[in-house]
This record gives C-alpha cells, structure tokens and sequence, in this order.
C-alpha cells in the first residue's frame, strides 16, 4: 500500500473530514506532504487538535486508533497519548479490516 492508497481508505477520509482536514488530505501528496499540511491547518490555535480532541470521547475502539495513528504520522501522537492516558493503543486487538490498515500503514508511514 502507498500514501495514495491509504489517503483514500474509507476511515481515513472519514476520520479527516470529521476533524476538518478532509480538503487538506485529498491535496496530500505524500507522508511529509502531509505532515506540512497538517501543521500548518492546525495553525497556532491548534484548530485540527482541538477538533480531533473534541471528538475523542465519541469514537468507537476501532476508530480511536485511526485518529491516534494519524495523528502520530503528522508528529502529533502525544495527544493521543494523553486523550487515552497512555493507552490509546490497546484498541488496537479490537480493529479489523479497512481501520487496521489505516492505522498499520500510518505508524509505518509507507
């Protein structure tokens, strides 16, 4: 799987346009492309993290590891780890399919 792949998988693109990135993801070109993107729409208000907080609490266990792995792969994993108190991760046995990829191929940012 490449960038190209991963940026169009279903909870990718839907995890993205719930946190306000969705326009910024489909523009991505690669994982650094990405990466940029993604701070500069944080901005310095921290706009993308706020969103991305904001839904932690309303995610299911397969979803939570899609958003934590996306924002590890745009350098933001730390608030994943602190949304979760350092166990946002033990989802992980409990993610299947299209959200298990999601979230493999953007640890591996591959």
């Amino acid at each position: 799987m490449d960038f190209n792949t991963w940026k169009t998988l279903p909870p990718v693109e839907e995890m993205a346009t719930r946190i306000g990135f969705g326009a910024e993801l489909s523009r991505s070109l690669n994982w650094d492309d990405y990466t940029s993107r993604f701070i500069q729409a944080n901005d310095d208000g921290g706009k993308i993290v706020k969103a991305a907080q904001d839904l932690w609490g309303y995610l299911s266990t397969g979803e939570r590891p899609v958003l934590a792995a996306m924002l590890h792969a745009a350098d933001f994993s730390s608030f994943a780890d602190r949304w979760s108190d350092g166990e946002v991760w033990r989802d992980l046995d409990r993610t299947y399919g299209k959200h298990a990829a999601a979230v493999a191929f953007a640890i591996l940012r591959q």
